[in-house]
C-alpha cells in the first residue's frame, strides 16, 4: 500500500470512529503535533497516547470531523489539505487544514496538524 492509500485509509478510519484499525496504520513509537492552545494540544508520542487523545475528542466537541479533500504525495510525507469542522454547545465553526504526515515502514511515524486554532479556541470559550 502507498503512503497516499494508508494515508485515505487513516482518514476513513478516524470518519468512521475506528480508532483501532487507525492504531495499526500508526508506528509504535509514532509522534503526534497540534496546536497546544487547545485540549488534547502540543506534542504528544506514542500511538497509544495518540490514540487515547483521539478517544478523547468527544469530551470536548458534540460534533467533530475532517474532511479531505486532497492528498498530494511528498516522497515520505503526504499533505492533506481538507476542511475541518466541529461544534461544541450549539457553536461550531469550519476552517481548512493542512496535514503533514511522515511515513516510516509504510506506518504513520509523525502527524502535524495546522488549522484555525483561534476559531477552534472560540467555540471551545
Amino acid at each position: 500500500m502507498s503512503n497516499i492509500d494508508t494515508a485515505r485509509s487513516a482518514y476513513e478510519a478516524f470518519g468512521r470512529g475506528d480508532l483501532e484499525a487507525l492504531k495499526e496504520m500508526m508506528a509504535e513509537d509514532g509522534t503526534w503535533l497540534t496546536s497546544d492552545e487547545l485540549p488534547l494540544g502540543g506534542e504528544t508520542h506514542g500511538r497509544d497516547e495518540i490514540i487515547g487523545n483521539f478517544a478523547h475528542l468527544p469530551d470536548y466537541w458534540s460534533s467533530f470531523s475532517v474532511e479531505p479533500e486532497e492528498f498530494i504525495d511528498a516522497g515520505e510525507w503526504v499533505v492533506v489539505r481538507g476542511t475541518q469542522r466541529a461544534s461544541h454547545n450549539g457553536d461550531s465553526f469550519a476552517a481548512p487544514f493542512a496535514h503533514l504526515i511522515k511515513f516510516a515502514n509504510g506506518k504513520i511515524a509523525r502527524g502535524e496538524f495546522y488549522s484555525d486554532s483561534a476559531k477552534a479556541a472560540k467555540v471551545l470559550a
